[in-house]
């Protein structure tokens, strides 16, 4: 699999991650990340929401199976990429946690939004062979 480089992220996918990620402020949420891949490097275009199964969701996240696959067979269907899986830390730092370690499915990249009283932030990481993480850096572009 290609190692990826960075992250193109433009202003309005990150503004629209950040609305849906405080509007459920309390609990994590999760979905995947759209977008292409050219050299190793990723451009976002776009988002789903998967429903967090989890029974602890305030502090973790699991992709409900039926979304999941729903989700993926419709990006299959409209040749959409699925270039990352993203979940929040409502009150906690960018850090992978041990449960998200324990739990990560295989992707291309991981997008993890803290959300700290009126500030956020998104670290983008990729999972490495080894198992351990490797942030990736984030240029951010305004439409």
């Amino acid at each position: 699999m290609e190692r990826m480089k960075e992250v193109y992220l433009d202003s309005t996918l990150e503004n629209d991650l950040i609305a849906i990620s405080r509007q459920r402020s309390s609990y994590e949420i999760c979905g995947v990340i759209y977008g292409t891949i050219s050299g190793g490097v990723v451009f976002a275009d776009g988002f789903s929401l998967i429903r967090n199964s989890s029974p602890f969701s305030r502090e973790s996240y699991s992709f409900h199976p039926e979304d999941w696959v729903s989700v993926y067979y419709e990006a299959q269907k409209n040749q959409r990429m699925i270039v990352g899986l993203f979940h929040t830390h409502p009150e906690g730092s960018t850090a992978p946690s041990v449960s998200d370690t324990s739990g990560s499915l295989p992707w291309r990249t991981y997008w993890i939004i803290s959300l700290v009283r009126d500030e956020h932030e998104i670290a983008i990481y990729e999972r490495r062979a080894q198992g351990d993480w490797n942030p990736l850096p984030v240029v951010r572009r305004p439409l």
